[in-house]
């Protein structure tokens, strides 16, 4: 056995060491990466992944068809929560023979899979094969799931096929803003290098970090950035506001984890002088798409998952999932509260017979109510100048008719929350103005860079009012 083997087989026998020693193995030349890091189920997927986006849309639903009764199969035979559901819907999976036969089954959100999670995972897989991840809680629900190796390769495989359609491989020199915060209370580190990954820590983003940051962007060079829309975006408004150079060597700006605004795309394009790709996925793996890489538009990947459109109220359709790739944890029409509007059955750009929306709307926490009932879409083009004095705010809503405007500021001034607010309501208008906000002063210590979220922190059950 090599020597190459022969970690592979150390390394797969236990995932806390492979959390360790992965930051080594981006040290190691691409060939010897792939086998150990990535592994065959990666590899695999990845020359699938470019092979079967040439198909046409027949033979792209004849293998959803096929991976839909499989995945149903197994989870009526291993998985207890769909054997009891299967049961009272006298539900055959083995009669599948078109997509919409799933129909009959009932939804799943993340409630129900929080309240009966062990219900969830199949009996047929080692324990000591999981792998658990945790979604950030941008809901108010965080939810833990499980996967298996084979679940993580795929998964990252599919984020590789879409990134190349940009230039990126896991060789390019990339910067990734990201918090760095610790298990344990731990202080996080503001800046890791190691291979061609430079970290820098969103939770850092503040002087007087910001200059050392910079500098070390510029004699780094890297190819491409990644990190949510917010921190990069903060990032951008720094070098901005400051008249800080960039070196122009970015080849494309990936954005994950978000809804991106216009003002956001605009900002961080014209500071990084790069373009701005989409990415559009979740720790749950019911659903992955994102950019084209001839038009701002979204792509749901089909060999990934299978995607629903739940109609709800002024051309809105809510996104449901049904992933392929978990057969851990399988999520079987997962309602994911993101929102979309118009779904073409193919790009007209690219040509690829992917389903395409111009645009991820956001999540239906990303809405505020009216007194009357009436919805207000929270898409913000923001005249990004209003932003010069603030370093963050989001939107709370918990009665219909009201909202908080929570600002952090780097002043004490109320005038420039007072400038938010307008442009706010300019951008909401006319519903908008119909809505009776307060501003609450939340300090200058802004912590909203860190992690995701959003920016509308929506307590009503939105789906009472989008119906």
């Amino acid at each position: 056995m090599g020597t190459i083997e022969i970690i592979r087989k150390f390394i797969e026998s236990n995932r806390v060491i492979e959390r360790a020693v992965r930051e080594g193995v981006e040290r190691l030349p691409l060939r010897f990466r792939y086998g150990i890091s990535y592994g065959p189920t990666f590899r695999y997927w990845l020359a699938f992944l470019k092979e079967s986006e040439n198909w046409d849309r027949e033979r792209l639903e004849a293998y959803q068809v096929e991976q839909l009764r499989d995945l149903l199969m197994h989870a009526g035979k291993t998985v207890p929560y769909y054997r009891r559901v299967f049961r009272e819907y006298g539900f055959k999976p083995e009669e599948i023979q078109i997509l919409d036969d799933i129909r009959v089954l009932p939804y799943l959100d993340k409630t129900i899979v929080k309240t009966n999670r062990p219900e969830f995972i199949a009996t047929n897989i080692p324990k000591k094969r999981l792998i658990a991840v945790t979604t950030s809680g941008t809901t108010g629900i965080p939810l833990s799931m499980y996967g298996t190796k084979e679940t993580e390769e795929k998964h990252w495989a599919t984020v590789v096929h879409l990134w190349n359609k940009i230039g990126y491989s896991p060789g390019s020199r990339t910067v990734l803003f990201e918090s760095t915060a610790r298990e344990g209370g731990e202080e996080p580190f503001p800046w890791k290098k190691y291979g061609n990954k430079l970290i820098i820590s969103s939770n850092y983003l503040k002087d007087p970090w910001m200059d050392l940051f910079i500098e070390m962007i510029n004699r780094f060079k890297p190819e491409y950035a990644i990190g949510f829309p917010q921190t990069i975006a903060a990032f951008s408004s720094y070098v901005k506001r400051k008249k800080r150079i960039l070196g122009g060597c970015f080849k494309g700006i990936i954005l994950i984890g978000e809804q991106v605004y216009a003002w956001q795309k605009n900002l961080i394009e014209g500071v990084m002088g790069a373009r701005v790709f989409l990415d559009y996925g979740m720790v749950e793996k019911a659903i992955h798409g994102g950019g084209c890489e001839h038009a701002d538009a979204y792509h749901f990947i089909p060999q990934y998952g299978l995607t629903e459109y739940v109609p709800l109220q002024n051309h809105f359709n809510e996104l449901v999932g049904t992933g392929f790739i978990n057969y851990a944890m399988p999520l079987i029409r997962y309602r994911t509260g993101d929102i979309c509007r118009h779904i073409r059955k193919g790009c007209t750009v690219c040509g690829r017979p992917y389903d395409t929306t111009a645009a991820i709307d956001g999540r239906l926490c990303d809405f505020l109510v009216t007194a009357d009932g009436q919805i207000v879409s929270v898409h913000l083009p923001l005249d990004h100048r209003v932003l010069k004095h603030i370093e963050g705010f989001q939107l709370y809503q918990e009665k219909a008719g009201e909202a908080e405007l929570r600002v952090w500021t780097r002043r004490k001034e109320g005038k420039h929350a007072g400038r938010l607010l307008h442009e706010i309501q300019r951008c909401t208008s006319p519903l908008g103005r119909d809505l009776v906000y307060k501003i609450v002063a939340m300090g200058n210590e802004h912590t909203r860079t860190q992690t995701k979220y959003s920016v509308v922190d929506q307590q009503l059950d939105m789906r009472n009012f989008l119906q």
